[in-house]
């Protein structure tokens, strides 16, 4: 895992540009660092060493000079991709998986991120002919930022790399900021500051003079289901995600897994330990003093069935708060998942014993495991007879105040089908901007996109799945790498962890998405058939736990330790100077909340969250 940043322009500048650009990156990669300038390519790294620890520096160049790449991630197929490569007639010279992206250009061209099975971010230059090409993996595991002004392309892990060339105005991108209060993240490819993109999952980027182009090459097909039973497909799914996992085991470094206490963790752990045939290392992190949701106990009960050595984390919430200052310098832009606060802390704690661990993320997604996926498909065979064409109905809720239309069935009746389901967060629904936001910020973004507009694209990408299938698409595309992915990659790489995910590996995601949705949900069973595979690896009441995950008490933070911030950054001084709400919106907002008569704890801390990140990088800002 490592850090990657660099640009390609005629323009000379200092050699000091790259090495700043590059040492923002160090928490990503504490190894060492290596640089590459060639003609209008300029590249920088930094190295965090998990495999093939002395042999492959960055960034690495063919042996005649040609192809020079800069890498983050892993390649878990490396291994038959080098020994196809070495039958070719490549001779190489590490051992490691960075090597293989340099070869495999040679050898396939473009062809090169179609082959590759694993997490990843990188940037090729190809002396040749000029070209830089760049890539981020299928699923978003790695994220991967730029921005083109027609001369320069400038690229890097993450926002700070990218802002620390002169080239780069941080001028804030209105629309990127709606997006944000809609849903708690800016979702690809948008980014906070409006001269940024991030290249999408699945996306090559491809630069050749002065020609920019950014495309797709992966998608799942979820219309070619597997005739199977449901054994043989229990069966099947624990071959293949054996098979993922053991992939991912490939490290010169320890390694270990989170656990939460519930199946998608437990079954990572359990598999590990089972191909291992040792002890492995397992780490969750507990709150003290009842006040947040803790699965400690749990965790410990899966760590006791696999005989882990086990490490546990208590703390009180007030401990968690303590990381709260970081947050910005983490993330560079506004992110107000709550969860990213522990998983910080939980990092940091691993990092003491492990550089490498495996997590749970990805299997609700890929499985059906939220409750509203169910409640969506249920609502559907009503909705499609109600909202048909010649019903009257949309126009009638169509008519309905605003506050009323955001009802979850009413906006279904209102709205197309590839507009009814939105992702997941909801903080300041779209359906109340008129009322909330300014009229000069409404005016100036009357042309962005809603997060409506991106699950539609995402929906559409579907075409022909079941209607649960292009649900769990919207949620792959948006939710999944622009917030849980998000989460896991900056609070780990933060403390210079290293996380894989194994339910993400994408031959596995295009196995499951030829499963049957029957098997995915089943009555009111979420993830029916990965239950059935974790049956044969956890004890029952493990696998027949309800979903939990990490909830904070955000609604005592914010009538505590948290109050007097409320006051000053929502108050005349801060958020409500930006121009971004209507007068009176934030105090009332806030009153609401004091006096208990709603529960705005998720819309304070997200505006928390974005008055901390104004303060913090003081963006050029105009409304």
């Amino acid at each position: 895992m490592c850090g990657i940043a660099g640009y390609v322009s005629d323009r000379a500048l200092a050699p000091e540009v790259l090495a700043t650009m590059t040492r923002s990156l160090a928490h990503r990669g504490p190894d060492a660092d290596g640089f590459f300038t060639s003609g209008r390519a300029h590249f920088g790294h930094r190295r965090l060493s998990v495999i093939d620890i002395a042999g492959s520096p960055q960034p690495m160049t063919s042996a005649d000079g040609r192809v020079a790449v800069i890498f983050n991630g892993e390649i878990y197929n490396f291994r038959e991709l080098r020994d196809e490569l070495a039958r070719g007639g490549f001779a190489f010279r590490s051992a490691g998986d960075t090597e293989t992206l340099v070869a495999g250009w040679l050898a396939w061209g473009e062809a090169l991120v179609t082959r590759l099975r694993g997490m990843f971010a990188f940037a090729l230059w190809d002396a040749q002919s000029g070209t830089l090409f760049a890539a981020r993996d299928h699923l978003g595991v790695k994220p991967f930022h730029y921005a083109w002004d027609g001369v320069t392309l400038v690229f890097g892990s993450e926002l700070k790399a990218v802002l620390a060339h002169p080239a780069i105005a941080a001028d804030v991108d209105l629309a990127a900021l709606r997006l944000y209060l809609e849903c708690q993240f800016v979702p690809a490819p948008h980014s906070v500051f409006r001269a940024v993109r991030k290249l999408p999952p699945g996306h090559a980027l491809k630069l050749t003079g002065n020609t920019l182009s950014v495309g797709a090459y992966w998608r799942p097909d979820y219309r070619d289901k597997l005739e199977l039973t449901e054994e043989e497909a229990a069966d099947a799914l624990d071959r293949e995600l054996r098979k993922s996992i053991e992939g991912m085991l490939v490290a010169d470094v320890p390694l270990g897994a989170f656990v939460s206490g519930g199946i998608d963790s437990g079954l990572v752990a359990a598999v590990m330990t089972d191909l291992t045939r040792a002890p492995i290392d397992t780490f969750n992190i507990g709150f003290e003093g009842g006040v947040a949701v803790s699965e400690h106990r749990e965790a410990a009960r899966v760590a006791a069935h696999l005989q882990s050595r086990h490490h546990v984390l208590m703390l009180s919430p007030d401990h968690v708060l303590d990381a709260f200052d970081r947050w910005i310098d983490v993330f560079d832009e506004p992110f107000a998942d709550q969860a990213a606060l522990p998983t910080m802390l939980l990092s940091g704690f691993a990092r003491r014993s492990v550089t490498v661990v495996l997590t749970g993320e990805g299997a609700d997604e890929v499985f059906g495991g939220y409750s509203n996926y169910r409640k969506r498909v249920r609502e559907e065979r009503l909705t499609r007879w109600l909202a048909h064409s010649a019903s009257p109905v949309p126009a009638l809720v169509k008519r309905l105040p605003a506050a009323w239309r955001k009802d979850r069935l009413l906006r279904s009746l209102a709205e197309p089908l590839e507009r009814r389901y939105r992702t997941i967060p909801n903080v300041f629904d779209a359906l109340l901007h008129a009322e909330l936001l300014a009229p000069r910020f409404l005016q100036e973004t009357r042309d962005a996109p809603d997060v409506g507009y991106l699950a539609a694209a995402a929906f559409d990408e579907a075409e022909g799945a079941p209607y649960l299938d292009r649900l769990l698409h919207v949620d792959t595309r948006l939710w999944l790498p622009d917030d849980l992915l998000t989460k896991v990659d900056r609070a780990t790489m933060t403390h210079s962890l290293e996380a894989r995910v194994p339910y993400l590996d994408h031959r596995f995601v295009e196995f499951c998405a030829r499963l049957s949705p029957g098997l995915k949900i089943r009555g009111d069973t979420h993830k029916h058939i990965l239950k059935r595979v974790a049956s044969r690896y956890l004890p029952r009441d493990i696998v027949e736990r309800g979903k939990q995950g990490f909830v904070m008490p955000l609604t005592e933070w914010l009538a505590g330790r948290l109050a007097g911030e409320i006051d000053d950054h929502l108050g005349a001084g801060g958020l409500a100077r930006r121009g971004l709400f209507r007068e009176g919106v934030l105090p009332r907002l806030v009153a609401e909340h004091r006096r208990g008569r709603r529960n705005h704890a998720g819309r304070l801390w997200a505006l928390l969250i974005l008055e901390r990140w104004f303060r913090r990088y003081s963006p050029s800002w105009s409304l």
